[in-house]
């Protein structure tokens, strides 16, 4: 499986161009693919061409183009040939290790022979992962407890498929007959911020809650290491690796390629992990219908946990099952 630290230690034995044009490198294990640099530094990962391309992209920190004429020489000779090539004009070194896992994402997703137009589908993701107009959904805390939950899943697949789905929007995790929404803290008590509409029975379905306790620490588990542990437990499934990368973007908004380091105590989490009944947590009566929303703190210490939980929940690996 080529990876984004796959990317970067070829990277790193590429010398840029003294004035024009790229200078890259075959990614190993990944027939017709390269990586280097431009010659303003830009790192360029060079594709199988696009049969049916769409046109060239233009942005602040990308350049895509489907199909493009490019001259390669390597090992003294020449190759002129039609690539798809991207540019990511790096401003910030810390930018560069989620570009590369995500480049590293695309190139498992293409694969060695591409049908007509998937060049140009990649290209269109990677504006959405990397020009995104959407502003944040959840927190950085949040974003880190649920990958750890899906890593301690017995069914990773089937975890980031019911990851945000549209099943039923107010939970993070929705499936048939199953809900169950992550919260996490790093509070000395488990106290944890609801809306009512979370807690309230939902027909035809059982609804828990996950509960992590954890501190930040430059000592923990970076998200971006929980992402690459994900990656790998879903080894020869591109498309479902590709989907957590969207998830992770769609979830801290404009920015969450400078999150992706951001370190949480794993061990801490682990070991308070349970899942916690919703209809168990207090809550207040429902409001009038003319109220939207109701958001509640709750401490919930108090709350007997769920030992022989149901569906999604009973994928988890926790330390109360």
């Amino acid at each position: 499986m080529t990876t984004g630290a796959d990317l970067r230690a070829t990277l790193q034995r590429v010398t840029p161009p003294a004035d024009h044009g790229f200078s890259v490198l075959p990614v190993p294990g990944a027939d017709g693919y390269r990586v280097g640099r431009g010659a303003d530094n830009a790192v360029a990962l060079l594709t199988p061409a696009d049969q049916a391309p769409e046109p060239p992209t233009r942005l602040r920190r990308l350049s895509l183009d489907p199909r493009l004429r490019c001259r390669v020489e390597a090992e003294g000779s020449t190759l002129e040939d039609d690539f798809g090539v991207v540019q990511f004009h790096v401003d910030d070194e810390a930018l560069l290790q989620p570009f590369l896992d995500v480049a590293a994402a695309v190139i498992r997703m293409l694969g060695k022979s591409p049908a007509p137009g998937e060049v140009s589908t990649a290209m269109r993701r990677l504006v959405r992962l990397f020009d995104r107009a959407e502003p944040a959904r959840g927190s950085v805390l949040g974003l880190w407890a649920e990958l750890l939950v899906i890593d301690r899943s017995t069914d990773v697949a089937g975890m980031v498929d019911a990851w945000h789905a549209y099943v039923d929007a107010r939970f993070d995790f929705a499936a048939a007959g199953s809900r169950l929404e992550v919260k996490a803290t790093t509070r000395d008590a488990r106290v944890h911020e609801f809306a009512l509409r979370q807690l309230v029975p939902v027909e035809g379905a059982e609804v828990l809650v996950a509960s992590v306790m954890t501190t930040e620490t430059h000592a923990g588990t970076a998200i971006g290491e929980l992402v690459s542990r994900v990656e790998r437990r879903l080894d020869g499934d591109a498309t479902r690796q590709m989907r957590v990368h969207e998830q992770v973007a769609a979830t801290l908004g404009p920015d969450w390629v400078r999150h992706t380091d951001r370190r949480f105590d794993e061990q801490q989490g682990i070991q308070s992990l349970v899942v916690l009944p919703a209809a168990a947590i207090p809550r207040v009566a429902s409001p009038p219908p003319a109220v939207i929303d109701v958001r509640l703190t709750v401490d919930c210490t108090d709350v007997p946990p769920e030992y022989h939980p149901k569906g999604l929940a009973a994928l988890i690996r926790s330390v109360t099952s």
